[in-house]
């Protein structure tokens, strides 16, 4: 999920874990734990684009690394919370003007320089402000556990998904909501600054805190459902029409629970379905759209190419672009429109260099974004 609703959440944990004793503290200190998987992203210092998007959500999102996070976190927070809370602030805001600058190439110096000093701002607020330890390091323990542990179980519910059993090589992944839904993450921050507002030992902190625990918790549940109907439906067209199909992948379109996506994979290639519960015609699949697999296997033993195929879990397409070179398409994460010959958005350019190694490079199709949620909008409402 995106940043933002993983600081609700990991406040409001840090709240229900340790709020009777820490106050607004155990909510700083949860919300702090729920951004600290997603340092991963650091990776993309030190390795290609390819290797770093491979690795995304591994370690950092296991149920191994919370138990050997949540001690080592806790102990440092009984020695120092000033301390703690400076590192973790240069590392988050280091990365945003570290990124910035050397992967993103940011051009306009002055974000730069707006992000240091926003980064340089609060730690400065991290040396001035005092600090009083007064939870044992045990209760720390716990706080930081349950922080990190919630992270991925959330972000296992969308497309991408979590190495949650790491070391084992398997991705935990529903895809029952996208990265960001308003309807999961505004109520629930509505709920956790209610509870901010009310002191420590006021039982409405606790009341307005677990219901914004239980509302988000019962819309997750919600979004399961709603993708078991909508599987159902797409099933019984693609039974009715008799259909031939290897497997059917669904999942949410951006930001809402209402409209949904299938993705039906045929011998020779893919079918794209939508259905909105607002929907009053039966659902059309497109036309097949060609994998063309076969155009990898004089590249199979490439590093990159093994990495690709595994990043997309085998939902992938390819295609022949120009000056010998090809396009490999993740197709997981849609298309931005309605058509079969709408761009998908996940997009890779291979070519072989000079000494016979193929190297890739992610790219961005060109679409009108306005325009395109305009379209998903119209769809939505049934349209």
């Amino acid at each position: 999920m995106d940043s933002l609703t993983q600081i609700i959440l990991g406040a409001a944990v840090g709240e229900a874990v340790l709020g009777k004793k820490l106050g607004n503290k155990a909510m700083l200190w949860g919300a702090i734990a729920g951004t600290i998987p997603d340092l991963d992203v650091y990776i993309k210092l030190f390795t290609d684009t390819i290797t770093a998007t491979e690795l995304h959500r591994g370690i950092s999102h296991s149920l191994f690394f919370s138990i050997i996070m949540a001690p080592l976190l806790a102990w440092f927070v009984s020695k120092s919370q000033k301390i703690t809370l400076g590192v973790i602030t240069a590392l988050v805001f280091g990365f945003m003007v570290s990124y910035s600058a050397f992967v993103q190439k940011t051009e306009n110096i002055w974000v730069l320089i707006t992000m240091a000093s926003v980064g340089l701002g609060l730690l400065a607020a991290v040396y001035f402000v005092k600090y009083k330890s007064t939870a044992t390091f045990k209760q720390w323990s716990w706080l930081f556990f349950w922080t990190l542990v919630t992270h991925p179980l959330l972000d296992a519910h969308t497309t991408w998904g979590t190495q949650f059993f790491w070391p084992f090589d398997y991705r935990l992944a529903y895809k029952n909501i996208f990265v960001a839904d308003p309807l999961y993450t505004v109520p629930f921050l509505i709920f956790v600054i209610l509870a901010m507002c009310y002191k420590r030992t006021n039982p409405k902190r606790r009341k307005y805190n677990n219901i914004g625990l239980i509302v988000s918790s019962t819309y997750m549940l919600i979004t399961l459902v709603l993708k078991g109907i909508g599987f159902g439906k797409f099933e019984a067209v693609l039974t009715e029409e008799k259909i031939n199909y290897i497997e059917m992948d669904t999942r949410p379109s951006p930001l809402n629970s209402i409209l949904w996506n299938a993705q039906v994979e045929t011998e020779e290639g893919f079918r794209m379905g939508y259905y909105s519960f607002f929907d009053t015609k039966e659902i059309e699949f497109g036309d097949e759209i060609a994998k063309n697999h076969e155009l990898l296997i004089p590249y199979k033993d490439q590093k990159v190419v093994k990495q690709l195929i595994k990043i997309s879990a085998g939902w992938y397409l390819v295609n022949k672009a120009e000056q010998d070179t090809l396009i490999f398409t993740d197709i997981r994460f849609g298309q931005f429109g309605f058509e079969n010959d709408s761009p998908f958005i996940w997009n890779y350019k291979l070519w072989m260099n000079e000494q016979g190694v193929m190297e890739a490079i992610q790219i961005q199709p060109q679409f009108n974004v306005k325009e395109g949620f305009s379209e998903m909008g119209k769809r939505v409402s049934g349209n």
